[in-house]
């Protein structure tokens, strides 16, 4: 790629809404690279469920380890 660094996914996760109640979605989420499932009771918890599995990574690979197995 001429001199350009390619940025690895960080990650993979499969959203299913399973129900919108109270205008927020409840449902679950697969977090694909580490077969994990979560279920979240609204958007924003969603939100911080994916966020919180970004910043893991992110901090792994800070103190030296890698994401890839």
């Amino acid at each position: 790629m001429s001199g350009k660094t390619m940025k690895k996914d960080k990650g993979t996760f499969i959203v299913k809404i399973h129900e919108c109640q109270n205008a927020t979605w409840q449902g679950s989420v697969l977090w694909v690279e580490e077969q994990q499932e979560q279920y979240f009771r609204s958007a924003l918890e969603l939100l911080k469920l994916i966020d919180g599995a970004i910043s893991g990574i992110e901090e792994n690979i800070a103190e030296g380890g890698s994401h890839e197995e």
